[in-house]
């Protein structure tokens, strides 16, 4: 959730630990947390100092406006696999008899494609990329049977099957990748940051990390419940609120809709 949030709400929620009249005190008080401030206090530095403008370079927006609307087609595709294998496997087991082989081969892809579950939707992009990188070795040259298997589970309306969502699943993390490197080039070109300035994709990054790592270690912490959740309920507040906004620009009309996946039946 935390990959949707903005600058100005990146700022907003480590500012008040920083600061000597809200959180930091309390923030210091945590023991488990206590030693992240230093880090903290650079991932500030690194934020707020990202230039706010509306002049971003039409490029660069036009990448960023279409991997916005890819990683949605991506998360939505995983979503649909995933849930389509899982009642396909209920579907053999409701049978007279019941299917007991083809409901284990169905589950066994499922664990194959989402080893750690869904939690690949709320993966970095190039994580994703890499993700269905690794699954069309696996159901193309590696265990070609599967390809077979997922010809068999209707998808849509017919033709399509179960296979054509996996290839355009496939698909976007490949193109997720094509936009992550062209983002990448473009960012390249930039004029150079000062020497010890990170730059705005570094200063995310970095961010993302810090305030990861604070979350996980309040998971383990036995400071008093309001201490931790002076600290914690901004952030999950402000990522709840950002997960709804980029639920609502995914639940839009999807333009790069095609012929690539199965029609609604």
């Amino acid at each position: 959730m935390l990959k949707h949030l903005n600058i100005d709400e990146m700022v907003a929620i480590i500012a008040p630990w920083v600061d000597e009249s809200k959180r930091k005190s309390v923030f210091l008080s945590i023991p488990e947390i206590a030693p992240l401030h230093g880090k903290v206090l650079k991932a500030y530095e690194a934020v707020i100092s990202i230039p706010q403008t509306k002049a971003t370079p039409t490029a660069l927006a036009s990448i960023l406006e279409e991997e916005t609307l890819v990683d949605a087609r991506h998360d939505h595709l995983a979503r649909a696999i995933s849930l389509s294998l899982d009642a396909r496997a209920e579907l053999y087991l409701a049978g007279h008899p019941p299917d007991f082989a083809r409901a284990a081969r169905a589950r066994d892809i499922s664990r194959k494609l989402f080893p750690t579950g869904l939690a690949i939707v709320n993966a970095s992009l190039l994580a994703e990329s890499g993700n269905t990188a690794r699954v069309a070795r696996l159901v193309r040259e590696e265990e070609p049977w599967m390809s077979d298997f997922l010809t068999e589970i209707p998808a849509g309306a017919p033709p399509h099957t179960l296979k054509d969502v996996v290839d355009a699943w496939i698909a976007t993390g490949a193109r997720l990748a094509e936009l992550e490197n062209a983002r990448t080039e473009l960012l390249a070109k930039e004029a150079a940051t000062p020497e010890g300035v990170l730059s705005p994709q570094a200063a995310r990054s970095f961010w993302l990390r810090v305030v990861s790592q604070v979350l996980s270690n309040l998971e383990l912490s036995e400071a008093p419940a309001e201490y931790i959740e002076a600290i914690r309920r901004p952030v999950l507040r402000a990522s709840e609120r950002a997960e709804r906004r980029y639920a609502g620009e995914k639940s839009a009309p999807d333009p790069m809709n095609d012929d690539t996946l199965p029609a609604d039946g």
